[in-house]
């Protein structure tokens, strides 16, 4: 069964996330599964026998990716919203998912509000950190990605994506 992929404005986070995993060795957090993401992080990731773990709050849209599962790439539904979309939001949630070391954390789920948490809980958990629509200020992304060493925005589209890291110069990884 095909379906329609969405916007390319969804996609513009691929190269700062592929850059990101190509430049680490471990396991990857995807938070917030996506047609951009998911299939090709599976890819690079199971090819190179690295685990990936790929988490989303709409069951029926993680179940979309569910055909890639195997011994590396695990999927966890993590239940903020009581039917499945909006109703009575439980972000904290997302506490429960993903508490180790990683090499990369994809930061792109929902509720977009809650990003701003986990950017910093995986401030000393992850190599790199990678967030997708960082030109949204009402996100109130700035004061936690400024608590990281290492920055880099890639403002190549519209739709920002910003890595941040206090192990790895990100810029560097872009610049030389």
């Amino acid at each position: 069964m095909s379906r329609k992929l969405k916007d390319a404005e969804y996609g513009t986070h691929m190269v700062p996330l592929i850059t990101a995993v190509v430049n680490t060795s471990g396991d990857v957090f995807e938070m917030g599964c996506g047609d951009y993401s998911t299939p090709l992080l599976h890819t690079i990731l199971c090819k190179s026998n690295r685990k990936l773990l790929s988490t989303d709050t709409s069951k029926e849209w993680l179940n979309l990716f569910r055909y890639l599962e195997n011994k590396n790439h695990e999927f966890i539904y993590v239940p903020v919203y009581d039917d499945d979309y909006m109703l009575n939001p439980q972000p904290e949630k997302w506490d429960k998912v993903g508490n180790k070391k990683w090499s990369v954390v994809f930061i792109d789920h929902r509720p977009g509000e809650r990003r701003k948490y986990d950017i910093w809980r995986f401030k000393d958990n992850a190599e790199i950190v990678v967030v997708h629509d960082t030109e949204n200020l009402g996100y109130g992304y700035e004061p936690f990605l400024n608590c990281y060493k290492y920055r880099y925005d890639y403002k190549i589209y519209d739709i920002f994506t910003t890595l941040v890291s206090n192990i790895i110069d990100v810029k560097k990884l872009f610049t030389e």
